[in-house]
């Protein structure tokens, strides 16, 4: 896992906000400009212009982004312009994007609905 993690975090931004490994935090979050990279555990609101939840993260809430990856675990509401959901992604709950790509393996539990958003 930790070859894959650096590859997908070889592109982010240094003023990217990590949550790592055995972390686990509730609130709400804005990353502002700055990419969100979840490793760790997040219960609560994400909002950043990219949100990456690595193979062993996991989201409980609410993501309003523009790009999001799920590798780990999602459950809530998502609102995206794309989301890309990988072999090992779990999604269950809420999702409106303009755009989705769900890889063989992955699982969806929910609702999935089209719309062109325009946040952040």
């Amino acid at each position: 896992m930790l070859a894959k993690s650096n590859e997908q975090m070889t592109n982010l931004h240094e003023d990217t906000t990590y949550i790592l490994g055995e972390l686990i935090m509730e609130g709400s979050l804005d990353g502002g400009n700055h990419p969100v990279v979840i490793d760790g555990q997040f219960n609560g609101d994400i909002t950043a212009p990219d949100v990456i939840i690595l193979e062993q993260g996991k989201v409980t809430g609410a993501i309003n982004t523009q790009t999001v990856v799920i590798n780990g675990y999602f459950k809530g509401n998502l609102v995206c312009e794309s989301l890309t959901v990988t072999s090992t992604g779990i999604v269950e709950g809420e999702v409106q994007a303009n755009a989705l790509s769900i890889d063989l393996g992955a699982e969806v539990i929910g609702s999935i609905s089209r719309v062109n958003v325009k946040s952040n």
